[in-house]
């Protein structure tokens, strides 16, 4: 008996969990013709809309560097040597000019040089251009007596025809007709010369080179006449252009002296002999000591007095009023940095302080910083600042690349691109559609755009379907 009504009661429980799971399947079916129609219209967002505002948009680009000298040269002397003395340490302000450091002998040579410019050094210059000027005569005398004293004339006078052609024909300004007349010029003297090659032929050379001699067998007379040759006119001309030469270079050395020491301030290029021993005085007195390039300040300094040096670099000197901020910016930035635009500069030594600066230049080539390539940017520092501000500090930069203050704006989302760099929005209408307006965009990020012409203070524009915040 208890087992049969143990039987019932789990017919009854098996009937109940298929009832259950009938209805479970029917529900489900239900709910799958409900929720489709459901999901419909949840799909369909709302329009959403802004309102054009106006309001202040800046563009940046933000980068990180450090702080340099706007100028910062290594020194080192030319020659080695032995310290004899030092003009200066560490920290140490220094003017252009200032001598730093000498080597032993740079006293001596140093008055071997100051002696070019005394008053027998000058009387000794203008000995030398007497002597080269004589030399200068004797070598076109010997010229025209091979060649005849009309011939080198005419040489003379069409070189100088040529020279005025040729500055003529260099000159924007030269008329046709000068030019024209001294092509007639330069034909005169060409005629003239060969007029006066044809004398020397007809004339001269018997007049000049011809020889008389007694055989001393027949006690007869002889006579010949045996022109200059090529080797020994060529011989005369290549003398008459070293004396020239040798003339300039002596009248360049003696206005040299004439000048001072204080006119040599560059390496000379030497034309001969004089000009030459005048700069191997003044590279002994060089190569033997170290001046001051700029007004600055001492940064280092390895050498000491009595210590042997070679030619590597024992000071540096560099400027520390005028520093510069040497940074690096994300190549995608290009077109957001530019000589001349404003930047404001926070050091790492200084996080509440901020100063004004402006963009110098940007190098023409990218580095790579951290694996990835980065623009080289430098900039100048406009402020002035009660702190010390020293070369090697980090700095971070921000570059303003464009700013536009109390201008309309609206959300990007709301621009219709139609053409390249031409735009439209969609201005919601009192009935709530849509017109389509064009507008000319300015300066713009990834926000916010600035609107030069096209809508008015409050117009509702579209932005689609993606939801805008007004600040």
């Amino acid at each position: 008996m208890e087992k049969t009504k143990q039987s019932s009661r789990k017919a009854r429980s098996i009937r109940n969990w298929a009832i259950f799971a009938i209805v479970s399947a029917l529900a489900g079916v239900g709910a799958y013709f409900v929720w489709p129609a459901s999901e419909t219209t949840a799909a369909e967002p709302a329009l959403q809309t802004a309102r054009a505002r106006v309001g202040d948009l800046v563009i940046t680009a933000s980068g990180a560097g450090t702080v340099v000298p706007a100028a910062q040269v290594d020194l080192g002397f030319r020659s080695g040597g032995v310290v004899d003395e030092l003009g200066g340490s560490v920290g140490d302000a220094v003017k252009a000019g200032q001598i730093l450091a000498r080597l032993e002998g740079n006293v001596q040579a140093e008055a071997d040089f100051q002696a070019l410019f005394t008053a027998n050094g000058i009387l000794q210059a203008q000995g030398v251009v007497a002597e080269t000027q004589n030399s200068l005569d004797k070598a076109v005398e010997n010229l025209k007596y091979l060649i005849s004293p009309l011939a080198y004339y005419y040489e003379e006078k069409l070189a100088e025809a040529q020279a005025e052609l040729e500055a003529l024909r260099a000159e924007s300004t030269a008329t046709k007709e000068a030019i024209a007349e001294a092509e007639a010029n330069l034909k005169r003297a060409e005629n003239s010369l060969k007029y006066a090659q044809n004398l020397y032929v007809e004339e001269y050379v018997p007049a000049t080179f011809t020889y008389s001699w007694k055989d001393t067998q027949t006690m007869e007379t002889m006579t010949e006449t045996i022109p200059p040759s090529d080797g020994d006119v060529i011989l005369a001309r290549a003398n008459v252009e070293a004396a020239r030469v040798a003339l300039q270079d002596a009248q360049a050395a003696l206005e040299i002296v004439q000048a001072g020491p204080d006119a040599l301030t560059r390496p000379l290029a030497a034309l001969g002999s004089q000009v030459a021993k005048i700069e191997r005085t003044r590279l002994a007195m060089e190569s033997t000591r170290l001046v001051a390039p700029f007004d600055g300040t001492i940064t280092s300094l390895t050498a000491s007095v009595g210590q042997t040096v070679g030619s590597a670099p024992v000071l540096s000197v560099a400027t520390t009023e005028n520093l510069l901020a040497r940074f690096y910016l994300d190549e995608t930035d290009a077109d957001k940095v530019a000589a001349g635009r404003r930047a404001t500069f926070v050091f790492d030594a200084y996080p509440e302080l901020s100063l004004a600066g402006e963009i110098l230049r940007v190098e023409p080539a990218l580095q790579i910083v951290d694996g990835a390539p980065a623009l080289v940017v430098w900039a100048k520092l406009t402020d002035t600042a009660d702190v010390a501000i020293l070369a090697g500090m980090s700095v971070e930069v921000e570059v303003t690349s464009g700013e536009a203050r109390g201008a309309l704006i609206i959300p990007v989302q709301a621009l219709r691109e139609l053409t390249p760099g031409s735009y439209a929005v969609f201005v919601v209408q009192d009935d709530g559609s849509l017109q389509m307006t064009p507008v000319t965009v300015g300066l713009r990020d990834y926000a916010n755009a600035e609107i030069l012409d096209g809508l008015d203070v409050g117009d509702v524009v579209s932005t689609g379907t993606v939801e805008t915040r007004q600040p």
